[in-house]
């Protein structure tokens, strides 16, 4: 029985544990509003890397991808590759923080939805 009830405790703090490590993980879509945000002014790829807390190969996954997208593009400025938002991205960047802000509002509905029906 105390078997039992260590066993689970130990699985609902694990649980727990999980739950919270992927809320406080960034998903694909905000990695890539991250990034686009960041090239808005045109920044080299290690800047992208270190301010963007992302690794060698996540970088260049995710630049690819944006790349390929056109939401932002290569430039070379005197011998210095970096990377710009596109008009694409910047069109992007609107409408995730739009999303956002949807999902962030704290509105609360008190009428029952049956009586708007009515």
């Amino acid at each position: 029985m105390v078997l039992l009830n260590y066993l689970s405790i130990f699985h609902n703090y694990e649980m727990s544990k999980t739950v919270c490590k992927n809320e406080n993980n960034r998903g694909k879509i905000q990695i890539m509003a991250d990034i686009v945000d960041l090239c808005k002014a045109g920044i080299r790829k290690t800047h992208i890397m270190y301010k963007g807390n992302l690794s060698y190969e996540q970088i260049n996954r995710y630049l690819y991808e944006l790349l390929e997208k056109e939401l932002i593009i290569q430039n070379l400025d005197d011998g210095v590759l970096t990377y710009r938002a596109t008009e694409k991205g910047r069109s992007f960047l609107q409408y995730y923080n739009l999303m956002l802000s949807i999902l962030d509002e704290n509105v609360i509905n008190t009428a029952p939805p049956i009586s708007k029906l009515a």
